[in-house]
């Protein structure tokens, strides 16, 4: 049997990826839960309404150049110091264009001024973004600078935060602390360039980096729709209800968008095997997708559970007693993750064979729905009703891209792969329920066990594939 990949590299990317992402996220997760704590629901509410605003804009300034810059470099080497000016120069001029915004906006909306003033510190903060130069590192396939710099941006944030920040009056130190965490990362990743490659010297030119822009738009505008999909509900409910309500909400959110980050680095790993399926019949695809969506189900349906029933108890403990109206909204938000796990397999099958457009046409399809969801159902609902947009939204998302694949390329059956852990996930749904009125965590415990368990006698050769997937990098499978 013919071997496509020659492992180590991508397992090698994928743990130190996955590694460094993981430390990053509890880091984060540390640093958040403590602001939630010191700032209170209303405050902190405010501050993730900002950031909110801030993220769907950096993706602006950045506009897909850095995927463009990291796959150009893969090709050749030496347009490093061309593309690092002139990669730098385009997200340059846009990171003036995102500050004048921001500056604007938060002179101009009708918010309170400790909104207003967050808006305005972190348009300050994008005049840094230019020289995160991250795409450099992963152009030249040295993932542990990519890794690095998420490292040292949490470490950075998480440290002076705890230093700083101890009421709701200092909220406006959490932007410098972010501007703080971003330029350390700039100044290490400046520095391992030089050290590494010398210092990119190269005339830089308007028409050049605006032909790269060209060449980026698509990226970069597949990357707004997903943010927009993500934070509208925020920022809708950050104008519409605003005060404790929203902290309930940012709080819940944040905790399944840091899952989400995991979803990400799975089909970060899948993309290169699914795009090498492309090269072969269309059996090569299913058999790696009847293994993946095994191993997507089984994970996703777990974590919605267990999301769902230890909401309550999951959400006081991080957050404190005063969050505990977010519970219900997380107990919904969670079916994000298996949701996301199914549509994953679709969306970058498009992308792997090359029809990348369609991919986008089921983003802005999930986008439209989970907007006009929104304008509908917050008025009525509130938290609850936005919450339910996006969970509809990328089950939406799911089905159009599902039916693009089964139209361009081939029928990928799901529910014959997926059976078997949605009755596990029944029997320990019940299970947990139960055990509950003994002892919450011994519930817990015993329910892990179950399932477990349940995977071992109907699904046995689920850890078989896994090495598979993340250590052949699914190799074994197409060839």
């Amino acid at each position: 049997m013919q071997r496509i990949l020659r492992m180590p590299r991508l397992a090698t990317n994928y743990v130190i990826l996955s590694g460094g992402e993981f430390i990053s996220k509890v880091l984060a997760a540390v640093a958040l839960a403590y602001l939630a704590r010191v700032l209170g629901p209303e405050s902190y509410g405010s501050l993730e309404f900002a950031i909110a605003i801030y993220f769907v804009v950096h993706l602006f300034v950045d506009s897909g150049l850095s995927y463009i810059g990291a796959r150009e470099l893969a090709k050749d080497k030496d347009k490093l110091p061309r593309l690092f000016v002139n990669i730098t120069l385009g997200r340059s001029i846009l990171a003036l264009i995102a500050f004048v915004f921001l500056a604007l906006l938060a002179m101009f909306i009708h918010l309170p001024r400790e909104v207003k003033t967050l808006i305005f510190l972190y348009g300050l903060v994008m005049l840094i973004l230019p020289w995160l130069t991250q795409w450099i590192f992963q152009g030249r396939d040295m993932m542990q600078y990519f890794a690095l710099a998420s490292l040292t941006r949490w470490s950075v944030f998480t440290g002076l935060v705890f230093l700083l920040v101890h009421s709701s009056q200092q909220i406006w130190l959490v932007p410098f602390i972010e501007g703080a965490a971003q330029l350390s990362v700039a100044v290490i990743l400046m520095a391992a360039i030089i050290h590494l490659f010398g210092f990119p010297r190269y005339k830089a030119r308007i028409l050049d980096a605006f032909a790269l822009y060209r060449k980026a738009i698509p990226i970069g505008a597949s990357e707004l729709v997903w943010a927009i999909k993500m934070y509208f509900a925020t920022i809708l409910l950050g104008f519409v209800i605003g005060g404790v309500e929203l902290g309930w909400f940012t709080a819940a959110h944040r905790i399944v968008v840091a899952l989400h980050a995991f979803v990400w680095l799975y089909f970060y790993n899948m993309l290169p095997s699914i795009s090498r399926t492309s090269q072969q019949p269309v059996d090569a695809l299913l058999r790696l997708m009847k293994i993946s969506l095994q191993i997507a189900a089984w994970g996703g349906i777990i974590i919605a559970i267990f999301g769902v029933l230890f909401a309550e108890f999951g959400i006081t403990l991080i957050f404190g007693a005063d969050y505990a109206g977010a519970s219900r909204i997380f107990a919904v938000l969670i079916w994000l993750i298996p949701l996301a796990l199914m549509s994953g397999h679709f969306r970058y099958t498009l992308i792997g064979y090359d029809k990348q457009k369609y991919e986008f046409y089921s983003a802005v399809i999930g986008v439209v729905v989970n907007v006009m969801l929104n304008l509908l159902l917050i008025g009525r609902y509130g938290l609850l009703g936005a919450a339910v947009s996006l969970v509809i939204s990328e089950a939406v998302i799911w089905l159009a891209a599902y039916l693009y694949v089964k139209r361009l390329i081939v029928p990928t059956p799901v529910l014959v792969n997926v059976w078997k852990p949605l009755i596990a996930g029944i029997i320990l749904s019940a299970s947990i329920y139960f055990l509950m009125q003994v002892n919450i965590l011994f519930a817990g415990a015993i329910g892990l066990v179950i399932y477990l368990i349940l995977m071992a006698v109907l699904q046995p050769d689920l850890f078989t594939n896994i090495r598979l997937i993340f250590w052949r990098g699914g190799g074994e499978l197409d060839s």
